[in-house]
């Protein structure tokens, strides 16, 4: 059983978002929005250079996917199953194997009708382009639903372009849940150090360091501006001796508090998190951190809610080893 589920169960009040995205309200949600690590230049070219080698199967996968969350996150059954072929099957995490649009769009419906404003983030982390009529794309998903622990999967679905349109004929899905060999502190180890982000005159400082025994990372967070400095919350990172996860739990200068479970994913880490604010309100999100190179890293907030409302996704931010 999932460990969120576990500590809802037990009466315990779960997880907000990790410190860095708490700024909702705050002027500094404005500024640390963006800091890129290249020019604009750069990364323009960066992207040309990405376009010009994306294959046309790649792009029609992803544009695929792009649409098909639209529609998940809309609700519409009717649109969601018309992703797939005429005769496509759909095979979810439990085994339960579904043939054929009509069967998939009335899961679907079903889902949707006990679900409401269900959401879902996806992953294309490869596709493979077979002759000029098949693709195989693999990927992961994290789907959400207000007052619910996140949903993690991996998936391989097989696309079949019919009559110019790609369609999917087999979709895979398997639950993401790494077992506890998958999962050591140590994996961790390059965030030890300080990271800094800087914009319009603010900065802010995330320092890690190893606790004694290196059982914990312990993570604190300096805001400066001008030349006032204030830590604002710490964050000790550790894993759980009862279930194996990596856990964290950040109390914030303002009362609020949050506890979230780490889960390794290609390129860095997804925390499901939980938690509530200090006028009591709670809140849930998905944050991505994901390693650049050892001097860089990416954070990114996503299917964020307070009090079941849904937030906008934050925008991705960028931090740079001091």
């Amino acid at each position: 059983m999932n460990l969120l589920q576990r500590l809802t169960r037990s009466g315990l009040t779960v997880t907000a978002f990790s410190l860095f995205f708490m700024w909702d309200s705050s002027p500094l949600q404005a500024q640390f929005q963006r800091t890129p690590l290249t020019t604009k230049a750069e990364a323009e070219g960066a992207e040309s250079q990405e376009k010009s080698t994306k294959s046309g199967a790649e792009a029609a996968v992803k544009n695929v996917a792009e649409m098909f969350k639209k529609s998940f996150d809309s609700g519409n059954a009717e649109k969601v199953a018309s992703f797939w072929a005429p005769e496509g099957e759909y095979i979810e995490s439990s085994g339960m194997r579904l043939v054929g649009r009509p069967a998939i769009q009335k899961m679907y419906t079903d889902y949707f009708k006990n679900n409401k404003d269900a959401k879902i983030q996806i992953s294309v982390d490869s596709v493979r382009e077979i002759g000029e009529n098949l693709a195989i794309e693999e990927g992961r998903t994290v789907v959400t639903v207000p007052q619910a622990p996140p949903a993690f999967s991996q998936y391989t679905a097989t696309h079949v372009k019919q009559d110019g349109t790609w369609k999917m004929v087999s979709v895979k899905e398997s639950a993401s849940m790494p077992s506890i060999p998958q999962i050591h502190l140590k994996d961790l180890e390059w965030l030890i150090g300080t990271w800094t982000t800087e914009d319009e005159g603010v900065t802010l400082k995330t320092i890690y360091r190893w606790l004694p025994g290196k059982k914990f990372i312990e993570r604190t967070f300096v805001v400066k501006s001008g030349k006032k400095s204030q830590q604002i919350g710490v964050q000790i990172i550790g894993i759980d001796p009862l279930s194996g996860d990596i856990m964290s739990w950040t109390f914030n200068a303002d009362g609020s508090h949050a506890i979230g479970i780490w889960m390794p994913v290609d390129g860095g880490w997804a925390v499901e998190s939980r938690g509530v604010m200090a006028n009591g309100m709670l809140t849930s999100a998905n944050n991505i951190v994901t390693k650049i190179d050892n001097n860089g890293c990416r954070w990114q907030s996503v299917n964020r809610f307070v009090n079941g409302v849904e937030l906008p996704d934050a925008l991705e931010v960028v931090s740079k080893r001091d």
